[in-house]
């Protein structure tokens, strides 16, 4: 028997329907995949939020050209700034100590132009009311967006510092003690020998 023109009719509209279904479903599994990557994402990006804003270590974010994208709270107390507008867009040579402006140059060709994973160095900063301190900075370059990125790392060691120059001077003070010392028994020493000598002959 021949399906009518009705029949045909009618599984052609189920095929479809069909089709359209399937559609549907693969749709909505892929909205559904599409929404897990987002949430993923925005949890890590929550995370990473709250690592960076609460570490007891200055934090910055800077591009190639030195100039800072980001900060965490840690890095306006060291400089002694109220708010990040204070500092994001300003390159960190405007907070770095005169005398050390060629550390950051030295970082900067080191991670960028030499193409290092990661550069640690000790150098000096200046803070909004023109006092001076120490820091140990880590940078490291990552990817974000197609761009590369430093991200930093600001540790103060003034403390530190202030403790390395005291045993220096400590360490000095007692290479001149020993050096007089010497110098002043060398003497008597001499007037001793001069005198054995003088008995013998």
């Amino acid at each position: 028997m021949t399906p009518s023109a009705e029949q045909l009719s009618l599984e052609t509209e189920i095929r479809s329907l069909r089709a359209e279904l399937e559609w549907l479903r693969a749709e909505r599994i892929e909205k559904a995949a599409h929404q897990a990557l987002a949430d993923r994402y925005h949890e890590s990006q929550v995370r990473f939020r709250t690592v960076f804003d609460n570490s007891p270590f200055g934090q910055k974010i800077i591009s190639q050209d030195l100039v800072i994208r980001q900060v965490n709270p840690a890095v306006l107390t060291m400089l002694g700034c109220a708010s990040p507008e204070d500092v994001v867009g300003h390159q960190i040579l405007e907070f770095a100590h005169p005398d050390y402006h060629d550390d950051w140059r030295y970082l900067q060709q080191r991670l960028w132009h030499h193409n290092l994973p990661s550069f640690t160095l000790e150098t000096c900063l200046v803070r909004a009311d023109g006092s001076t301190f120490w820091c140990q900075v880590t940078s490291l370059r990552f990817m974000d967006d197609g761009q590369e990125l430093g991200f930093t790392q600001l540790e103060d060691i003034s403390e530190r510092k202030a403790l390395e120059l005291s045993l220096k001077r400590l360490y000095d003070a007692q290479e001149t003690i020993l050096h007089l010392v010497a110098h002043d028994l060398k003497e008597p020493i001499g007037h001793i020998q001069l005198l054995a000598d003088l008995l013998k002959g």
